[in-house]
């Protein structure tokens, strides 16, 4: 079939950012100009555009199309432990991990969309569909899934990170999605497990507000460059551990630098058979710090043996913010600390005042020759939903404050050249 125009609003967004193109089954992937891509998410944008047009002029054709779609997002997911999953594949462009993975943040939304066509067409199928998609979000990280529990409750992860990355826009759409299934579907357990996601995050909004930047954070952690080096000659490293208090201990192993990921550059070091040694007397590390554990910091700890006694100095690239993406800054010294000849335990604190831009603030993405920040608006908007729902004052809090952070950009330098309105 000949599938419908978009509204004004995704046909727009479409030409600047998504390129939609559609597959051969109806599934709109992404054109990659000598290929069109299929992304996991993409199913999502169009079946809602269609659905709106469908409830708004009654023309059975968006309706048909929106099913299309659909079906053609169910045919690609996939069984996984008695649930429905749309895998982010590791070889494919919109996967940056070493593994294959789901969204949080992806499964929500489609728990959302099955639902509504349920609604639209009374076929049992996309009830069947949401219903098993939904309780995708309920298989713990610890066994592939998307389910993390913390001290402070319950989160849904919008993609895999150790430590966990509670990146809020997505966290707050997953809950506004799992809500609107559940009041269509009538899922008390779904009703359940958006209230204590949404408790969650109302205790950690705190850890989200960046008063020096005027604006709220993306993410709780946000990965920098550490560097070790050492007066006495290469030395062997035989284990490296990050230690985030309340959410654990990650391993730094020896991969290429990945952005989310904690690792020891493999083209830093020298590897021995099993063991890994320093390359001209140092090591770079790719270190995923979280904003989690404030005001405990984190720690690095490193098992070393070295041939000589020496000096071990550990540097970081601080991170810096800009309103159009996040960029380096300059290395601090995070310590110099004495070794022995023999085996070494050095234990290392990363203080927060090397670390005002770790935790993303929200940056400003362009479209067409504008540049407009789309999830501090997210945030403020998906805070509003939630309070008219939950009168939650501690939701109401950051509501006021981050709307009054809007109010100061145009004086702000740190916005200059950049819209301080919703993109529309």
């Amino acid at each position: 079939m000949k599938m419908p125009n978009f509204t004004t609003r995704l046909k727009t967004v479409s030409n600047h950012r998504y390129k939609i193109k559609f597959m051969e089954d109806g599934y709109p992937g992404k054109d990659l100009g000598e290929t069109v891509a299929c992304h996991p998410i993409y199913g999502v944008y169009v079946i809602r555009d269609y659905l709106f047009q469908f409830k708004k002029t009654k023309d059975i054709n968006y309706q048909k199309a929106a099913m299309r779609v659909a079906d053609a997002a169910i045919h690609r997911m996939e069984s996984f432990k008695d649930t429905l999953v749309f895998w982010y594949k590791s070889n494919s462009a919109f996967n940056s991990m070493n593994r294959d993975y789901y969204s949080g943040l992806t499964q929500s939304y489609y728990a959302e969309v099955f639902a509504q066509l349920y609604a639209s067409t009374n076929k049992e199928k996309y009830k069947d569909a949401a219903q098993k998609v939904y309780h995708s979000l309920k298989i713990p990280v610890t066994e592939g899934g998307v389910f993390h529990h913390s001290l402070y409750g319950p989160s849904i992860q919008e993609y895999p990170m150790e430590p966990n990355g509670y990146v809020l826009n997505g966290w707050l759409s997953a809950i506004s999605s799992i809500k609107k299934y559940a009041d269509i579907i009538q899922d008390k357990d779904a009703t359940k497990f958006w209230n204590k996601n949404l408790n969650t995050l109302a205790n950690l909004l705190p850890l989200y507000d960046a008063p020096q930047f005027a604006n709220s954070r993306y993410t709780l952690n946000g990965s920098t460059t550490i560097k070790i080096q050492s007066t006495a000659g290469n030395m062997e490293l035989q284990g490296i551990h990050l230690n985030v208090p309340g959410e654990g201990t990650f391993e730094l192993l020896v991969d290429d630098k990945k952005k989310y990921m904690n690792c020891i550059h493999d083209n830093s070091v020298v590897k021995k058979g099993q063991k890994i040694f320093t390359k001209n007397q140092s090591a770079l590390l790719n270190v995923l710090l979280s904003r989690y554990s404030y005001p405990e910091t984190n720690e690095i700890t490193i098992h070393l043996v070295s041939e000589n006694a020496g000096l071990l100095t550990l540097s970081m690239i601080k991170p810096k913010y800009s309103a159009k993406t996040m960029k380096p800054d300059k290395s601090v010294v995070l310590d110099k600390i004495p070794i022995q000849k023999g085996k070494n335990v050095i234990k290392v604190k990363i203080p927060w005042q090397h670390l005002e831009a770790l935790g993303n603030p929200t940056t400003f993405k362009q479209f067409g020759n504008k540049w407009h920040n789309v999830y501090h608006f997210i945030h403020i908007n998906r805070l509003e939903e939630f309070y008219h729902i939950t009168q939650d004052k501690r939701l109401l809090h950051y509501i006021n404050k981050w709307k009054k952070y809007v109010d100061s950009w145009s004086n702000n330098p740190l916005y200059k050249g950049v819209e301080t309105v919703p993109y529309k």
